[in-house]
Formats: C-alpha cells, sequence, structure tokens
C-alpha cells in the first residue's frame, strides 16, 4: 500500500480535449530493493546480458481508455565498471506477467555506451515505449523486465554493476478516464 500512495506520485491533469496524462515513478518501486542493480561479468572478447523484473502498479480504472502515448520522460542509471572494458546499453520489456517479459519484443532500446577500467559512467534513458505495448497501460498492473547487454572488447572480464537511479514513465490517456 505504501508503493501505491508514496510512490506513484500519480499526476492527473486535464491536456486539452479529453486527455490525460499520469507519471508512474517506477523507479521508487525498485529502489533499495537490489531490483535496481544489474550485475554483469562479461567475458574476454565476449557478450553477455543480465536482467532485473518488476511489477508496477497502476491507478485502477483505466481500462476504457485509449492509451494515446507512453514515455521514459525521466531515466537515469549509473554503469559502475570494476574492470574490463567494453559497450553497455538497456533494452526495456514489459507484458501483463514477469513470463510474458521473456518473449515480449523490447518496448525500449537505450543505445550502448563505453565503460573502462574501475570508473562510473551515466547514462540518461528516455524515448517513446513502442505502440504495442500501450495497451499494457490501461491495466492495475505490469511487469518491466531490464536488460542490461554488453560486449567486452579487451582481453579481461568486462565487470561492474549497473545501477538505475530514475525511472519515470508518463502515460497519455483519451477519454473514458474513470
Amino acid at each position: 500500500m505504501k508503493a501505491r500512495a508514496a510512490v506513484f506520485l500519480v499526476l492527473v491533469a486535464a491536456c486539452g480535449q479529453g486527455k490525460a496524462i499520469f507519471n508512474v515513478d517506477v523507479y521508487s518501486f525498485m529502489a533499495g530493493t537490489g531490483k535496481d542493480k544489474i550485475s554483469y561479468a562479461i567475458p574476454p572478447l565476449g557478450s553477455g546480458s543480465a536482467a532485473t523484473f518488476q511489477k508496477v502498479q497502476l491507478p485502477p480504472g483505466f481500462g476504457s481508455s485509449i492509451v494515446d502515448s507512453v514515455r521514459i520522460t525521466i531515466g537515469s542509471a549509473d554503469l559502475m565498471n570494476t574492470g574490463g572494458a567494453g559497450q553497455l546499453g538497456f533494452s526495456f520489456f514489459f507484458a501483463a506477467d514477469s513470463a510474458g517479459t521473456l518473449s515480449a519484443a523490447s518496448a525500449l532500446d537505450v543505445p550502448a555506451t563505453s565503460v573502462s577500467g574501475n570508473n562510473t559512467v551515466p547514462v540518461t534513458i528516455s524515448g517513446d515505449l513502442s505502440p504495442a505495448i500501450h495497451s499494457l497501460f490501461t491495466k492495475d498492473s505490469l511487469w518491466m523486465r531490464v536488460v542490461a547487454t554488453g560486449t567486452n572488447s579487451g582481453a579481461t572480464p568486462l565487470t561492474g554493476t549497473g545501477v538505475l537511479t530514475a525511472l519515470v514513465i508518463r502515460v497519455v490517456l483519451q477519454d473514458k478516464i474513470l
């Protein structure tokens, strides 16, 4: 219940004719749970991925609405590299249940960022989510899987942790909100 009250930070505002906007602070569901971190260990001259799953509670009562757009408006992560050199990127998958995120198409891909040595690199996460998943945002909850994918260009293992530091999703709805 704490998650519903304090975490949502739902903003519903009139936005022209028959539209409403709400922002879901997804990061607040994940912060401090360990689900905001993805550890990676990629062998020399190889590639690999690691993921985390999160159930997201949405405001009830939007089932008859039409989703106009879904966008990550505020998103950031720190790539806390501890060794090696390579590239790391993120992909976001959404589905009605956790298993569905494994077969879902990516809703948003964040381009790979170069990392090397013992270094922290900030990454900005933003963009429109695929229209294919818009209808999921009319439910009371959905599942999100965040995947960190990387390639190692060096002769030593690429190791570290990707840590989400912010993730807000803006949903614009049309008509029949309640």
